[in-house]
């Protein structure tokens, strides 16, 4: 896209505002963990302004080993008392508070047979992404083969729910100038 995705306008806040803003809103998400990368000074001065009791910075020096390294080192930063954690780009503004509660309530509901939850949206998987959190290592243990969470998730198949919800903004990606610009009239429309 050219520009750093995290700090484009997204109403009367920036991308990564409106990402942070709708996991701190979600009443089942107890921390925050926002990794910072490429632009990591540019990217936390838009986030000064967010409650810092919940949210914590942690900075990805292997920004570069692509998204993986950023999930690894959320992961490290998470508390020891979780029972499960949630993983969403900050580049998705689309994700509301309550997206967070839906994918936690279907994990709640589907516990203990479930280990994974993928939220899709017209059989397309999406974002918050909810893992148990005695899947931890192994994420760690993940190799940096461009396969990311894919193989982890397969090895648990059987343990993944696919939970289907009427959520377009969980899998509206800002990869492109057209992307940004169709996610800014879908959150214009809903505002509406």
């Amino acid at each position: 896209m050219g520009k750093l995705k995290q700090t484009l306008p997204w109403g009367d806040r920036t991308v990564v505002e409106a990402a942070v803003d709708a996991a701190l809103g979600a009443a089942d998400v107890c921390e925050v963990v926002v990794v910072l990368g490429h632009e990591a000074r540019s990217v936390a001065a838009a986030l000064a302004s967010r409650p810092r009791p919940r949210m914590r910075l942690v900075v990805n020096a292997d920004y570069r080993l692509g998204m993986l390294s950023s999930v690894k080192t959320g992961v490290r930063a998470l508390s020891d008392e979780i029972e499960a954690f949630l993983i969403a780009p900050a580049d998705q503004p689309g994700i509301s508070c309550e997206d967070y509660r839906l994918v936690v309530q279907a994990y709640r509901n589907a516990r203990p047979r479930v280990d994974v939850v993928i939220p899709t949206y017209r059989g397309r998987g999406g974002h918050p992404t909810l893992f148990a959190t005695g899947l931890r290592h192994e994420v760690l243990d993940l190799p940096y083969d461009g396969r990311g969470l894919r193989d982890l998730i397969a090895r648990h198949e059987d343990r993944v729910l696919r939970a289907e919800l009427d959520r377009p903004g969980m899998v509206a990606d800002l990869d492109t100038a057209g992307d940004y610009e169709r996610a800014l009239e879908m959150m214009k429309t809903r505002m509406h």
